[in-house]
């Protein structure tokens, strides 16, 4: 309370108003007597560090003195003084709360009872001060918290457009084969990624991979695998090149991922597979991924199995190589594991279920639909994981043989 004052604050010097509180300080024994100051409304509109060194003010007002008044509670209120209003005509029995830190004390109160109040308030300047250098201290760390998380949202938001111009801005359709996607990640960056690349007249190459985790280290491991898979290989005799197997191509990834890892091991899961579109035969290998599914165009649906552990765990891991042979009105779709908890169901594979209906979707329509039966599911404004399919169609005879259209992937933020 050292260099603390009583405030005592009215529109302007009033005898009854000084009687008043000589009449109160009057009941006050002790050495705790607090020094008095008189300000006006004026003095403190006109100067608002009059008040650094106030401990409690009493704001004493007539019935009709209005002026001055609201500014000066706001004042007092900004810089946490507890105060006494005594007005005229003010209804409420003595310490009624009048506005946040400022209770009411009545013109016919008892003088010995404003003592009491005055007392009261004038004891907790103490506890006051320190939750007021707190209060100064969590606000300092709360506008640094704010700039932080400020700057984090624009670097998750940058980190999220990068990671959007790793993916296809269109999909290729080549012969009667085409592609359908959906990507819904599950926040600013995904753990999921996919590609779909052209690699000659007739061969399509496809990819999904599933980084363990989420956020930034999830959607970083995500870019290296797609900057590290190997598609192609230059030969010399004869000269030109070659495609890489799936099998061949999965075996170097998961080798120059382990090469790699420092520390913390990172891991994923990934299925590819190069189709020819003028064949229809697809093959693929998958690294601990989702089995793909396999829909034909009579109704019936199989899930198709190639043998391959994670990705980034076993240096020497050997992927199995699978072939599949399509024909006209089939439909190849690989998946992610977000699909397993996106439907509301007890059933671990219910979502099989739903992903089977995509057979029968006319194409075009195929990925608004699931992306629609997402968004009837509960909880999914926030879902849990990141959800990607990737959808491969085999047209029939009647398809063109060369199609220069260009699908826009299906893109949900």
């Amino acid at each position: 309370m050292r260099g603390k004052s009583l405030v005592l604050i009215a529109p302007a010097p009033d005898p009854a108003h000084q009687a008043r509180v000589d009449a109160v300080l009057a009941h006050w024994d002790g050495d705790d007597r607090p020094p008095v100051r008189h300000l006006t409304f004026e003095q403190l509109l006109t100067d608002p560090t009059v008040l650094d060194h106030a401990g409690v003010a009493w704001v004493q007002v007539a019935g009709d003195a209005q002026t001055g008044l609201y500014t000066t509670i706001e004042q007092l209120q900004d810089r946490h003084i507890p105060t006494i209003l005594t007005r005229a005509g003010q209804k409420g029995s003595a310490g009624t709360i009048y506005h946040e830190g400022v209770v009411i004390g009545p013109p016919d109160a008892p003088p010995e009872i404003l003592c009491a109040m005055l007392r009261a308030l004038w004891s907790q300047i103490d506890a006051l001060q320190a939750m007021k250098v707190e209060l100064k201290v969590l606000r300092a760390q709360h506008g640094g918290l704010c700039g932080q998380i400020e700057s984090m949202d624009e670097e998750l938001r940058l980190a999220s457009q990068l990671q959007r111009e790793f993916l296809p801005r269109s999909l290729p359709c080549v012969g009667r084969v085409d592609f359908r996607v959906l990507f819904r990640p599950a926040g600013y960056v995904s753990g999921d990624i996919y590609d779909v690349e052209r690699l000659d007249e007739d061969h399509v190459a496809f990819f999904l991979a599933d980084a363990v985790g989420h956020g930034v280290p999830a959607a970083l491991l995500t870019m290296y695998i797609k900057r590290s898979l190997q598609t192609k290989q230059m030969i010399t005799e004869p000269p030109g090149y070659r495609l890489i197997p799936p099998d061949q191509a999965m075996a170097q990834l998961n080798y120059d991922m382990c090469a790699q890892q420092s520390g913390k091991v990172r891991f994923a899961t990934a299925c590819y597979g190069i189709i020819n579109c003028r064949t229809l035969e697809l093959t693929f290998a998958r690294a601990g991924h989702p089995y793909p599914l396999f829909l034909r165009a009579d109704g019936t649906s199989e899930t198709l199995d190639a043998q391959g552990a994670l990705l980034g765990v076993f240096p020497e891991e050997t992927f199995e190589l699978a072939r599949v042979q399509l024909s006209p009105g089939d439909r190849l779709l690989l998946y992610s594991d977000g699909f397993e908890c996106a439907f509301d169901s007890s059933d671990k594979l219910a979502y099989l279920d739903q992903l089977k209906l995509l057979a029968s979707a006319p194409v075009d329509e195929v990925m608004h639909r699931l992306s629609d039966k997402l968004d009837r599911q509960h909880g999914s404004l926030h879902q849990d994981d990141d959800i990607t399919a990737l959808l491969i169609h085999a047209g029939d005879a009647s398809s063109p043989i060369e199609v220069d259209r260009q699908p826009v992937a299906v893109a949900m933020a």
